[in-house]
């Protein structure tokens, strides 16, 4: 009887650990299928793009002319409606004559040799969701004629109702998909996407939909620069900038304040990420000169290499 069940036990503990190596292959795998675990390293500086907010309130034509000055080849277009100029790609002309529109834009970035890394539109809050979906088809349009590969959108207020949001962005990530444009949303205080862990849910519940990661509203915004890591396999681009603990720290000279920049780059790269390193200091938020914390940006991340 001591023989058998010594035996019994012995082909128990084999199976157990049989199991485990399967278990351990399986979850190899899934980790494998969720980003590439190799690639060639990259410079990273040829990844480098500047937000056109940096001159929100000149018109494209400057804007462009400025951001190809500072030596950037990569522009992230704004789409919004808010900026006081005319908005740096029009999205009411779009829709009323999108070739004139479409056209103007793109002789403007062949003049300054500039490409587009992404376009930035408004929240899904900011019409009836209906005529948002128009425009949003618009915008998706314009991506797809200017090679964009992306497109971030600012996320729903903080207060709305995750499931129902949830439920509008698989509407929207299905346009997004049809034009083979990957959709994001930032994540920012004052939003859904404020605490690392509803930025996730919001992804998980739409399959394809990635995240715009501003670390700066992880540290000025409630998450009061706690960790968040768990955003990082999720992340498809970038928008960065120095900042404090606190609203009115929200944009700081670059190389100042608490955020590791270089972590934050080292820990994307090691994820496999493919997107863009935008620099997103905005003209008028603050005293700040936007164009020259996007300047010294630029020789930052050229450093890095």
């Amino acid at each position: 009887m001591g023989k058998h069940a010594i035996l019994i036990g012995a082909v128990v503990c084999l199976w157990a650990a049989a199991a485990g190596v399967d278990e351990s292959a399986r979850a190899l795998a899934d980790a494998s299928n969720a980003r590439p675990s190799t690639r060639p390293a990259r410079r990273v500086a040829d990844f480098a793009s500047c937000s056109s907010l940096c001159q929100v309130r000149q018109p494209f034509e400057k804007a462009a002319q400025v951001i190809a000055g500072m030596g950037y080849r990569y522009v992230d277009l704004s789409c919004l409606h808010w900026p006081p100029s005319p908005p740096h790609a029009n999205v009411a002309e779009l829709m009323v004559d999108f070739e004139r529109e479409a056209s103007r834009i793109e002789k403007i970035l062949a003049a300054n040799g500039l490409k587009v890394s992404n376009l930035t539109f408004d929240g899904l809050d900011a019409a009836n969701f209906d005529a948002y979906t128009q425009r949003f088809e618009t915008v998706m349009k314009l991506a797809n004629r200017l090679n964009a590969p992306l497109v971030n959108i600012m996320a729903p207020p903080n207060k709305a109702d995750k499931q129902a949001m949830a439920d509008k962005l698989k509407v929207l990530q299905e346009i997004a998909a049809r034009h083979r444009v990957k959709l994001t949303l930032e994540t920012h205080a004052g939003q859904l996407t404020e605490h690392p862990a509803d930025a996730v849910w919001l992804c998980k519940q739409v399959p394809g939909l990635g995240l715009t990661l501003d670390p700066s509203h992880y540290y000025a915004g409630p998450h009061q620069g706690g960790n968040f890591d768990e955003v990082y396999p999720f992340v498809m681009g970038t928008g960065l900038r120095a900042g404090g603990m606190n609203w009115e720290t929200v944009q700081l000279p670059w190389g100042e304040g608490p955020i590791d920049f270089a972590a934050i780059v080292r820990k994307l790269e090691s994820q496999g990420y493919e997107g863009f390193y935008v620099a997103e200091y905005i003209d008028g938020f603050n005293k700040l000169d936007a164009v020259q914390e996007s300047k010294k940006y630029l020789a930052w991340i050229k450093s890095l290499d």
